[in-house]
């Protein structure tokens, strides 16, 4: 059983992308943690609350990375390198033109966003608009490495990530406050996006294949998967900032305090659907069926959200402390409630990844109504912070119920994998 497990390509890779995102969202919650000490609830409030916000607003990209994996495997399953390179000059090229509109966008309208968040100084707003236009590109490149299971330069360019971010922006924090956390964020995906392009050459080589697009299966991709991966984001981040507008800045400082632990549960168990959707492509275009993958996948998910309700029951303030400090321990009583959110949510993200590496998206439109029927309640009705984590469980078990709907189904086999190689080497 040993050397079974040795020489499995799946224990692998899962090794190699548990151990990038672990280290990574361990430097990430450092990052996180040290702000909220050196830098005070307030402080805190205003760094986690700005970031969730872009998280928000990157979703089409991070749906982008999505559906650029989901292409990028069906090359790769080809090893067609030259086509690979040709997609990453088109993901990297088509978001960094989308990104710099929407950066003119935000700086323009940047007093209005700082007013919406009750600040009254716009540099933060300013340094986020910034690390958005990254970040955006960086989320697309990460797909190419994603979908052609280059799963160590994913894991190099999250390691990147999260350490420039500590060590830029910790020391800064001290100085500058919001901002200076701000700009360790912006310099992070600076050196991110080089690191990939760098990548790039590296793997790929320097020779383009023209891409011949079948634009039918293309369009079934984009928009299954694109809302599916933007329901699952949206549904990741958009309380923070909803918190922040409607509660005082200590209780907003709090929530986000409660959601940290939340989001290290989602963060724990993120390299399973990185994982998830490409494998289950590969499997199924080998004639292997994926519901081994399945199982694996949802019981090593579950293990982890066992551990993280066990001590969110028992010892919720040590959670909360340990991740953001002492100043945080009233966030104890939100603690447990939100990672049983959180749980419901991490576990339909994976189901959900497996069902697109199959062409499945059953799930897609039921989980984006219920979807918004929680975010329209989350908004309007949230008389204590307890009530507004109420409305965020009972969404995420819906979600996690509409990924069920027919989970033994058969896979919807591709015959086009949707991008061709139209000449080149």
């Amino acid at each position: 059983m040993i050397e079974r497990i040795r020489k499995s390509e799946l224990a692998l890779h899962g090794a190699i992308v548990f151990g990038g995102v672990a280290l990574a969202n361990i430097l990430a919650y450092l990052f996180y943690m040290l702000i909220g000490r050196l830098g005070g609830v307030v402080t805190y409030g205003v760094v986690a609350s700005l970031l969730s916000a872009v998280l928000v607003l990157s979703a089409p990209a991070i749906v982008v990375q999505l559906i650029v994996a989901r292409l990028a495997a069906d090359l790769a399953a080809r090893r067609d390198l030259a086509a690979l390179r040709k997609l990453s000059d088109i993901a990297t090229l088509w978001t960094s033109g989308v990104a710099t509109v929407l950066v003119a966008i935000a700086l323009i309208a940047r007093n209005a966003v700082a007013a919406f968040f009750n600040l009254t100084d716009s540099t933060p707003i300013v340094i986020c608009a910034l690390s958005f236009a990254f970040l955006t590109v960086v989320f697309a490149q990460r797909g190419i490495f994603q979908g052609s299971q280059r799963f160590g330069d994913l894991s190099a360019s999250v390691t990147i990530d999260g350490a420039t971010k500590v060590v830029v922006g910790v020391p800064l924090v001290t100085v500058l406050g919001a901002s200076g956390a701000l700009i360790g964020v912006l310099a992070s995906q600076i050196l991110a996006f080089a690191y990939s392009m760098i990548a790039f050459r590296a793997r790929f080589g320097t020779v383009r294949a023209p891409l011949a697009l079948d634009r039918r299966l293309i369009r079934r991709v984009v928009s299954h998967v694109g809302l599916g991966q933007l329901t699952f984001t949206v549904l990741m981040f958009y309380d923070v900032p909803l918190i922040k507008h409607a509660f005082d800045a200590r209780s907003a400082g709090l929530y986000a305090s409660a959601a940290l632990v939340g989001r290290a549960l989602l963060a724990a168990t993120s390299f399973v659907p990185t994982l998830v959707m490409p494998k289950a492509t590969s499997r199924v275009a080998a004639g292997r069926s994926p519901l081994p993958l399945l199982g694996a996948a949802v019981a090593i998910a579950a293990l982890a959200v066992a551990v993280a309700l066990l001590a969110g029951l028992v010892v919720p303030r040590l959670l909360v402390t340990l991740l953001a400090g002492r100043a945080f321990g009233d966030a104890a009583p939100l603690v447990l409630p939100y990672l049983v959110a959180s749980s419901a949510l991490s576990l339909a993200i994976v189901v959900g990844s497996y069902k697109m590496g199959l062409h499945r998206y059953d799930f897609v439109v039921p989980a984006l109504v219920v979807a918004i029927i929680e975010i329209i309640a989350f908004a309007s009705w949230h008389p204590t912070l307890l009530a507004a984590i109420t409305d965020l469980l009972v969404g995420h078990l819906g979600v996690l119920c509409t990924t069920l709907l027919r989970l033994n189904a058969p896979a919807n086999v591709i015959g086009n994998a949707g991008l061709a190689a139209a000449g080149g080497d």
